[in-house]
């Protein structure tokens, strides 16, 4: 009976994981991932990948993209030359690039943009002025320095606003930029995550910036390596997660301007000895409450899938649901690769293999990485994912120590929904970071969030993706940072499946169509 049992142990550790792997992964409505960054015109963008974050810049609809590396100049040393003066040579290495997407084809306007050409180690958009085009807010990998925003002019050129924004304060190494208007006064803020010291600057609304961290009860003195902010109780403003070397943080917003610590009692805090990399956020199991992901890597064993229980507390499932990774993360994203209604998981490694969790429900997860051809390239600091050519399937741009690129999703029989939001600038940021959006079909529900940044050193494209399944119509539910809401009901998405939403007349429009 013993040796039964212990058979039985057995076989359901290491052969029922194998057979749903195998199941799912012949699965023939998955769609597969094939790097297409050549045939796009993205050429070699340095062999140290950083950041990477899809965004719109001249507002004409097609994601554009800025990518940076951690190069650095080689040195040529003096030589005498045949017949030759001596000469010094330092060829110049690009470092940081801003690729125009010309309806699925990208072209390098780095140059005339007036973005320098400087080591950034993260990138994130948010319209910061609420001119209707979207800033830049980039973290250099010079020590000392802050954060570096870059105003859009009319989606023309940048200029950098440091000083006259006011954002001056500096720390030890490279730091996340992370978007969110914490107060809900129409102003898009900002959280400067650091190894040592952390800022939250609140945006004045008059082009200026102010630092207000210890009066609003934020403890900034961690080793922090990025940050993540998301409403965890449905409240509608904004709580902060702290990724840290070793406790993480959770802090609650009160929605009076302040914030609170419950790191204790909401079960976020970890284990000492984890070194946390990266944090998402998705309603991975369809209740209406963001769960959380989070990679580690160093002495802690695995990463760590913690279930929003509804009453401000979370419940580690990790192990039972097979996401537990091997403790070697990079970066995360909650994304419906395969458009099944179901938010997938992924995540990337220093030196194993990117996991791809597809969503079985019920708690269950399958990775499907390799089969769908995301497994590589490893050492991923940044996937940023967009849908680039707006074909309805959600892509990833993957920027890292070991390889790039721009990883095509071959699609599926799936109905999709894009959806990109326009805040009214005065009550509502216009970038509408913060805002929460619902899709309804049938008896299923989906939430999502714009976000302002997450994971590593990333942002995905601002406008939200849904898949819907075998749907063709759906309704439709937005709630802005301001409290307005606006519903759309029997909402066909069988031919036209982006969209834009604007809040000023709460009026939805058909958006630019696939490139051919």
């Amino acid at each position: 009976m013993r040796l039964a049992l212990y058979l039985l142990i057995l076989v359901s550790i290491f052969f029922v994981p194998y057979s749903l792997n195998n199941s799912y992964a012949q699965d023939q409505d998955l769609p597969n991932f094939s790097n297409v960054q050549n045939q796009t015109g993205i050429p070699f963008i340095g062999k140290i990948g950083q950041a990477a974050t899809w965004g719109d810049y001249n507002v004409d609809g097609w994601l554009d993209i800025f990518l940076s590396n951690s190069d650095r100049n080689p040195r040529r040393s003096r030589r005498r030359q045949a017949n030759r003066d001596s000469t010094s040579v330092q060829k110049e290495i690009q470092r940081s690039f801003l690729f125009t997407n010309e309806k699925g084809q990208f072209k390098d306007s780095s140059d005339f943009l007036g973005i320098p050409n400087s080591r950034y180690g993260t990138a994130t958009w948010a319209d910061y002025n609420n001119d209707g085009f979207p800033d830049l807010l980039l973290g250099t990998k010079r020590a000392g320095k802050p954060l570096q925003l870059y105003k859009n002019v009319d989606g023309i050129y940048f200029v950098n606003m440091n000083e006259q924004a006011g954002i001056t304060k500096e720390r030890s190494t490279v730091a996340h930029g992370i978007w969110a208007d914490y107060d809900n006064d129409g102003n898009v803020d900002f959280f400067q995550a650091g190894k040592g010291l952390s800022y939250l600057y609140r945006n004045n609304g008059d082009g200026t910036f102010e630092e207000v961290s210890e009066r609003v009860g934020i403890d900034g003195r961690f080793v922090s390596n990025s940050a993540l902010w998301f409403d965890s109780n449905n409240d509608g403003y904004q709580d902060l997660f702290l990724l840290n070397k070793e406790m993480n943080v959770m802090y609650l917003n009160l929605g009076d301007g302040t914030f609170m610590d419950v790191t204790q009692s909401s079960g976020l805090g970890g284990r000492q000895g984890w070194g946390t990399t990266s944090a998402c956020s998705g309603d991975y199991n369809g209740d209406g409450y963001f769960d959380l992901y989070i990679t580690n890597i160093g002495r802690a064993s695995g990463n760590a899938l913690y279930k929003n229980n509804g009453d401000g507390t979370f419940t580690n499932i990790t192990l039972e649901t097979n996401t537990d990774d091997v403790g070697d993360g990079r970066t995360c994203a909650w994304i419906d690769f395969d458009a099944d209604g179901r938010v997938d998981l992924f995540s990337t490694n220093h030196l194993h293999p990117n996991r791809l969790y597809r969503n079985l429900g019920n708690d269950v997860f399958v990775d499907v990485a390799s089969s769908v051809g995301i497994d590589k390239p490893i050492d991923v600091f940044a996937a940023t994912w967009g849908d680039y050519n707006l074909d309805g399937f959600i892509d990833v741009f993957l920027n890292g120590h070991i390889g790039t690129g721009l990883m095509k999703n071959s699609g599926n029989s799936n109905n999709s929904i894009t959806l990109n939001l326009v805040g009214n600038g005065l009550t509502s940021n216009s970038s509408a970071i913060g805002a929460r959006v619902e899709v309804v079909t049938g008896k299923d529900r989906q939430v999502r969030e714009v976000s302002g940044g997450r994971g590593c050193c990333e942002q995905d494209m601002l406008p939200v993706y849904f898949g819907v399944g075998k749907n063709d119509v759906v309704d439709l539910n937005v709630k802005w940072p301001s409290g307005n809401l606006c519903s759309f009901n029997d909402l066909s998405v069988d031919e036209i499946n982006h969209f834009t939403i604007h809040e000023v007349k709460c009026d939805i429009i058909p958006s630019n169509q696939a490139a051919e």
